[in-house]
């Protein structure tokens, strides 16, 4: 396979082709090409992922203001089926990092799914986000393939590009750490068809840190169990806003692995 190349997108046809990929990843377009164009000269940035001559993903960030400081949005990042697995989105993201710095933007928010444990992975583990709120039903019910019916709560990241924390964990990699003595928030088990079902939630907040599970495999229970996707939501929504509440921020992610029996955890710390 030829080498990955990550660059500004340039020209009409190009900002043409990001709609066909929201149409692929989401089943649907929320941004037009003629914004995207517009975007990109007036102080946002739109960066596409090319492996050969095949147009593979791309990102658009907006420049916005966030609690009285400028700010980059990114608001859509997608790699086409096929094309994952390449480390595509982290070469976008580090593309737009150095952009952003450039230009003096010392922060770069976006929303992401809670429950999408590959996307909580890369975001947290892997670039070192700070997670700053958790909003409910952020967008409201939308035409989207993957949200399949549920409500749309985020957690809002902020990657605070500058920071010796984001440097650090891009520079060394994911934490392995040992999880074995945090309590769980949540208790919870598989059931008969393979799911992860949520049991109890408890309330720990004479310990430092808490763990809260989510399931590895949220798209396939979408499909598979909608009712049981949608109890997932709603009591992860309340464990968040319990915790993030009671002054727990979100300190890192654990991806499934043999040393967790597949299972995956936010690590939260008062």
């Amino acid at each position: 396979m030829a080498n990955p190349l990550v660059r500004f997108m340039k020209t009409p046809q190009e900002f043409r082709e990001c709609e066909a990929i929201q149409q692929e990843v989401w089943g649907t377009v929320a941004a037009s090409g003629e914004l995207l164009g517009v975007t990109q000269k007036c102080g946002g940035v739109v960066l596409g992922a090319f492996v050969g001559r095949k147009f593979a993903g791309f990102l658009f960030a907006l420049l916005a203001r966030r609690k009285g400081r400028l700010i980059h949005w990114s608001h859509m990042m997608a790699v086409r089926e096929g094309f994952r697995d390449l480390g595509l989105g982290l070469r976008m993201k580090l593309l737009h990092r150095k952009v952003a710095l450039a230009d003096g933007i010392k922060s770069i928010c976006w929303t992401f799914d809670p429950l999408q444990s590959r996307n909580a992975y890369f975001n947290i583990a892997r670039l070192g986000v700070s997670i700053e709120e958790y909003i409910v039903d952020c967008y409201g019910r939308f035409p989207s393939a993957i949200e399949r019916g549920l409500p749309s709560d985020r957690l809002v990241a902020n990657w605070q590009i500058s920071s010796r924390h984001v440097a650090r964990r891009l520079r060394e990699g994911p934490q392995q750490r040992d999880i074995t003595a945090i309590p769980r928030a949540n208790a919870a088990q598989l059931n008969a068809r393979g799911f992860l079902e949520c049991r109890k939630l408890e309330r720990l907040f004479n310990h430092r840190r808490v763990l809260i599970e989510i399931p590895s495999n949220t798209d396939e229970m979408r499909s598979a169990d909608l009712n049981l996707a949608t109890r997932w939501r709603m009591e992860s929504r309340k464990l968040f806003e319990r915790y993030l509440g009671a002054g727990y921020g979100v300190e890192d992610f654990v991806a499934p692995r043999e040393a967790t029996a597949g299972r995956c955890f936010y690590v939260l710390r008062r």
